[in-house]
């Protein structure tokens, strides 16, 4: 039985003022109308003229109006399910709990076995497929590292070794192109069972990632398209940075990757009204003396959890971004410093889903280990958002009396009872040796927990019929896209 404790936090954090939440969608709403996005896809235009939408076919502009934004989102469900192909695994998108997964989707990796680092292929996102399948801090997979063993097939492959390696809802950013899309969208089908319980209990959902500034992916619209027909959970994430594809300050960031998600959103509902989809905006910063990628900055902080008031005020689920930063190493005091933030911030702005965990470099280095140290800094905020007990059971006056002054509690029930319950982080507080040998380093432990994860941990397997469907499926795609 997959196990998925989500966050439910009692705390609240806005870091819009309503004035200022105002302030970033009209100004988004001013860009959308005057200045437009652009969209390289023959059949987005046309539905977007179709709708009255002013298009430039000689630029690909399409530029919006107020009425016609709100008049598409209105048919954006606000919540839904995403499942899994096990009891257990739906996540119900409604603001009330935090689900959090994996990051993706990498190039490189540190190998499991010579520590050496070297392209990924599709059995590093199978491995990590069933570690995250055993990580109770994993609600979703997200496929993360590139089967670069497989080419222009990798995406498909990447969702084969997810569907075969968890019972965990699947996320897919790379399956991009109409072709491959209704590939990914069979793939669902067959998981799923049929079309009907696919759109019920959609076992995959898509990731879209904008072209900034204000641009859209050929590709990836191509795909949306087909993905939101299909009835398939679709977002769009915006990745502005800033000083070079944004505006040098978080609110000019904030509006243009919010154009740049909404008129996306626009036309899934314009193509399929009522299709579920989700709002993801990730900032980061141009470092001005190197012009390199910092995503380890407040600022970037600050945006991503903006992202989950703005989606919330366009009416749709969030995905929120977390981890996933600049460094390079694990068990560093960089990645014990950044990694804390967002990860608890988000949750406490009230993210649907979150992504981010077991990688390092920007998300581009999968480190084995990584992935465990996320996993208790993931549980150490849920216990924070838990808060504290303040009921009869929690204050303990009983007991208080029972012992009195000078006593002590270590023969009561309550102490027991409460003691089990409390989460110990095994990493920093590990259970102690007897033998008088030394404990191995922090880094060593958190290898040793991953390594026993791959070898004991088995998931559901897919039945024999799924799993020749599948291969099936890939055999066609292989050959009709000529790979």
């Amino acid at each position: 039985m997959p196990r998925i404790e989500p966050i439910h936090t009692k705390y609240h954090l806005d870091v819009l003022t309503v004035e200022q939440l105002g302030a970033i969608k009209s100004a988004t709403s001013h860009v959308m109308e005057q200045v437009g996005v652009q969209f390289p896809s023959e059949r987005a235009l046309r539905v977007f003229a179709e709708h009255g939408a002013q298009v430039d076919w000689n630029t690909q502009v399409v530029k919006l109006s107020p009425g016609l934004v709100l008049e598409a989102l209105s048919h954006a469900p606000r919540s839904y399910v995403l499942s899994g192909r096990a009891g257990g695994t739906n996540l119900v998108l409604d603001g009330n709990a935090s689900y959090f997964g994996t990051d993706g989707c990498g190039t490189r990796t540190v190998d499991f076995d010579t520590g050496l680092e070297r392209r990924s292929c599709k059995d590093d996102v199978a491995r990590m497929a069933r570690v995250a399948d055993h990580l109770s801090s994993v609600a979703f997979y997200w496929p993360m590292v590139s089967a670069q063993d497989y080419g222009r097939l990798a995406p498909l492959h990447e969702l084969d070794a997810s569907f075969n390696n968890t019972v965990k809802h699947v996320q897919t950013e790379t399956v991009m192109g109409e072709g491959p899309a209704r590939y990914a969208v069979r793939m669902a089908e067959v998981i799923a069972g049929d079309k009907e319980r696919m759109r019920a209990r959609p076992p995959l959902s898509v990731l879209i990632c904008t072209i900034a500034p204000l641009g859209q992916d050929p590709e990836g619209i191509e795909a949306g398209m087909v993905y939101a027909e299909a009835g398939i959970p679709v977002g769009f994430m915006a990745m502005p940075n800033m000083g070079a594809t944004a505006p040098a300050s978080p609110g000019g960031a904030l509006v243009v990757g919010s154009a740049e998600v909404v008129s996306a959103l626009v036309l899934m509902q314009l193509v399929a009204p009522g299709a579920p989809v989700f709002f993801s905006l990730l900032g980061s910063v141009m470092d001005p003396r190197t012009a390199e990628y910092i995503v380890s900055i407040p600022q970037k902080y600050l945006c991503n959890v903006a992202a989950v008031q703005l989606a919330h005020a366009w009416g749709v689920p969030v995905l929120a971004g977390a981890y996933g930063m600049d460094a390079a190493e694990p068990a560093s005091w960089q990645v014990g410093r950044d990694h804390v933030y967002t990860a608890l911030m988000v949750p406490m702005a009230g993210a649907e889903i979150v992504t981010g965990g077991g990688m390092l470099k920007a998300s581009t280095l999968l480190v084995p280990e990584q992935i465990i140290y996320d996993d208790e800094i993931y549980h150490t905020h849920r216990i924070l958002l838990q808060g504290l007990d303040t009921t009869p059971d929690g204050l303990a006056l009983d007991v208080i009396e029972a012992v009195g002054p000078r006593g002590h509690y270590l023969a009561q029930e309550h102490t027991r009872q409460h003691l089990r319950r409390i989460w110990l982080p095994e990493l920093t507080h590990p259970r102690p040796r007897w033998d008088g040998q030394s404990l191995p380093d922090i880094r060593r432990r958190a290898r040793d927990e991953f390594d026993r994860i791959l070898a004991e941990h088995e998931p559901e397997p897919l039945e024999d019929a799924v799993k020749a469907e599948l291969r099936a499926i890939l055999d066609a795609a292989a050959r009709e896209l000529g790979a």
